[in-house]
């Protein structure tokens, strides 16, 4: 079965834009951005920015774009200009489009940024990706006041309407997680941990995700590489949750066949799966941020 994600997005924006207008504040995300000098890699943060952009008129929260570019000349320039940002009164919050671009010294020498360091120079009252080590340390500590990292809280609002049951215990479930990036992966396995999941396994594109995804319960992809999980890779009834994103011939499409659906319990389709669906649960932490800055109930 397919999951509706547009279904789930639209409803859950309608309720952020009823308190956004109820509240008759001004609320703006500032985001953070640099070029990679690459027409693939920049067509594709276009992407991810244009869904950001979509869902702040929809739910009537300003989106604010800096371009932070010629500040990759170090690691200090960065986080410095990132800290100033940040600092910005009328920016409710703040995040990073990751992933960034490599330093560019003045010598021409290039150098991978800390992106850790980069994103702990957002202080975490205003961190709605829930990125800063601190925030997030706080989510996994069970902080009642603490934010849930917007693919997590994808993830569960899924789980929450179409599988309870799997989301009641999570600590019989199996969870495969393919690919270890900062946004999706490491997160997914501290959620998973965090829950106390059966067996979790974490998994990079060139391990054998065949031998692990065939027992998973769950599988969660955000590798980036069309038709990277297969029909015969996965067990009948597996929740399957899409992150993938990679252009083809005939258009995106994302890590898992289409075939899967008619095996899988659930699937999240790509274009219009995780991705939207994060995005506005990064707008619902923004207005929650908002809310306790100016002491609003959105």
């Amino acid at each position: 079965m397919i999951v509706d994600c547009k279904k789930i997005s639209d409803e859950m924006r309608a309720l952020i834009q009823t308190g956004v207008v109820t509240s008759r504040k001004k609320i703006r995300l500032a985001i953070v951005k640099a070029s990679h000098h690459d027409a693939t890699k920049d067509a594709e943060t276009e992407a991810f920015l244009k869904q950001k952009r979509i869902c702040g008129k929809a739910v009537g929260i300003e989106v604010r774009e800096y371009d932070v570019s010629e500040f990759l000349i170090s690691q200090h320039a960065l986080e410095k200009r990132v800290s100033v940002i940040a600092r910005i009164k009328e920016n409710d919050a703040v995040i990073v489009q990751l992933p960034l671009p490599p330093i560019t010294r003045p010598n021409g020498e290039q150098a991978f940024v800390n992106t850790q360091a980069v994103l702990n120079s957002i202080p975490p009252k205003k961190d709605a990706d829930v990125l800063h080590a601190e925030s997030f340390g706080r989510y996994e500590a069970g902080s009642e006041t603490a934010l849930i990292p917007p693919v997590i809280g994808a993830l569960e609002e899924i789980l929450r309407r179409e599988a309870p049951d799997v989301l009641k215990h999570l600590d019989a479930s199996v969870v495969v997680a393919v690919g270890q990036g900062l946004v999706i992966g490491k997160q997914v396995n501290r959620w998973a941990v965090r829950n106390g999941v059966r067996e979790l396994h974490s998994l990079r594109e060139g391990s054998d995700v065949a031998y692990y995804a065939k027992r998973a319960d769950i599988i969660v992809s955000g590798v980036g590489k069309g038709g990277l999980i297969t029909v015969d890779m996965v067990k009948a009834g597996a929740i399957i949750f899409d992150f993938g994103f990679s252009k083809t011939n005939d258009g995106v499409c994302g890590d898992v066949e289409h075939g899967v659906a008619d095996k899988a319990r659930l699937l999240t389709p790509v274009p219009g799966g995780m991705g939207p669906l994060s995005v506005t649960m990064l707008f619902a932490n923004v207005a929650r941020i908002a809310g306790k800055k100016k002491g609003l109930t959105a």
